[in-house]
């Protein structure tokens, strides 16, 4: 797979978006020329393209999957318990009991299978 050129697409989005580069540069406090060196650099800094983004309205997140949202893990929240007694203690170390001697009669089982 070839390795995408980052200026140039940040060149591409630019030009589509209509954002005349004299006020592109200012915006970002640099020169014009600067601004031609940075379309031309295949290595882009994902700061410099978020900037870009910004200015232009533009989610390079399309673009670049390094820029993209974490995928969160969690399937379902996650809801903290108060115990309220000592039987209510004592409940839920057995119910967590239980899935630990569960897990290990798996884990055993499974080492067992692989040694046949």
């Amino acid at each position: 797979m070839a390795m995408q050129h980052r200026g140039e697409i940040v060149a591409e989005a630019v030009r589509k978006s209509g954002i005349k580069l004299s006020q592109l540069h200012r915006a970002l406090g640099i020169s014009r020329p600067t601004l031609y060196r940075r379309f031309e650099d295949p290595n882009l800094s994902f700061d410099f393209i978020k900037r870009v983004g910004a200015l232009i309205h533009y989610d390079f997140a399309v673009d670049f999957k390094e820029l993209a949202a974490p995928v969160s893990i969690a399937a379902e929240p996650i809801i903290p318990y108060q115990l309220t007694s000592l039987e209510d203690c004592k409940d839920q170390l057995l119910y967590v009991y239980g899935l630990y001697t569960d897990m290990i009669q798996r884990y055993n089982a499974l080492l067992a299978n692989r040694e046949e």
